[in-house]
Order: structure tokens, then C-alpha cells, then sequence
């Protein structure tokens, strides 16, 4: 039970911190510095590429969202750990890694991605230049995004499983 209440937890703050993390960005800085590597080449072939600054400012916006993809989890894998005597399985070291990371893909994918990029589509979220791709583009980009969190799911498997041997190895 420790298990599903410490994925349930931790799985649940993660998607709010994610949200919070990530809602703010995509509002108040230029989509071309956090939108060129997500959105569909269709849309990203109609502009020039990102500068130097727009990368710089992407890189540095980046820093704190892999330390929350990479702290949170071991965090709270260890955490559980406390509940075990004698050490935590690897098996579920590894649910828990992969709970907490799910919860904060499904919400990025459903809250940010689905709903406000791909359905709700606000001027905030479109890169200039490609206005008159709102009704077409953006809204695709809802299938070709879910595909990626797909594959994503796959790295966090693997990103989840070093965390786990980690934790239970240390």
C-alpha cells in the first residue's frame, strides 16, 4: 500500500509542479524559444531558426525542468525506501520512479499540450509567422504529440530503471 500512496502522492505533485513550472513559460516568453523543438516541422519550417539568445534562454529555462525530471523521482524513491525493512525491491523502486514521471507527462500532455496548445489554442502558444496555421497545424499537433509523449514513455522506462538500480544499490 506504501507503494501506490507514495506514486499517488509524489505522482500528483509532480504534475502540479510541472504544470506550474511549465504554464508560465509557455505564457509570458516567446514561443519560439520553448515551442521550436515540440511543434511540428510544418509549423517550424515557416520561420527562421531560433538565435543564439532564444536557444541560450531555452537551455537555461531547461535546466530546472530535467533537475525536477531527475531530483523528484529519486527523491521520492527514497523516501519509500524508509517504509521498506531491509531495503527496497528493485521492482518497486522502479514503480515508483515511473509513477511519479507519468503523472507529470500525462499532465503535461493533457493539460498543456491537448488542451491549451492543441484545442483551446490561444495567440500566446502560436509562433509569429504562422497565424494562419492556428486552425490546421495546431490542431494536429495534438496526434503527432501524443505520439511523442509515446516514445518519451520509453526513456522515462529506462531513465526510471537507472534510478531504481541507484537507489537500490546505494
Amino acid at each position: 500500500m506504501a507503494l501506490l500512496e507514495n506514486i499517488l502522492f509524489h505522482g500528483l505533485f509532480a504534475a502540479v509542479l510541472m504544470v506550474a513550472y511549465l504554464l508560465p513559460i509557455m505564457r509570458f516568453l516567446n514561443p519560439r524559444i520553448w515551442a521550436m523543438s515540440d511543434y511540428p516541422k510544418d509549423i517550424t519550417s515557416r520561420v527562421e531558426p531560433q538565435t543564439k539568445d532564444e536557444r541560450r534562454i531555452a537551455i537555461l529555462m531547461g535546466i530546472p525542468f530535467l533537475f525536477l525530471m531527475l531530483v523528484y523521482p529519486l527523491a521520492s524513491t527514497l523516501i519509500l525506501e524508509t517504509s521498506y525493512v531491509g531495503g527496497i525491491p528493485l521492482m518497486d523502486a522502479f514503480l515508483n520512479t515511473f509513477g511519479v514521471l507519468m503523472f507529470a507527462s500525462f499532465a503535461d500532455l493533457i493539460i498543456l499540450d491537448l488542451l491549451i496548445v492543441g484545442t483551446i489554442t490561444p495567440s500566446w502558444v502560436i509562433i509569429p509567422g504562422t497565424e494562419d496555421m492556428k486552425d490546421t497545424a495546431y490542431k494536429a499537433f495534438r496526434k503527432e504529440h501524443s505520439k511523442s509523449h509515446l516514445r518519451g514513455t520509453v526513456f522515462m522506462a529506462i531513465l526510471s530503471l537507472v534510478i531504481a538500480i541507484v537507489v537500490v544499490l546505494v
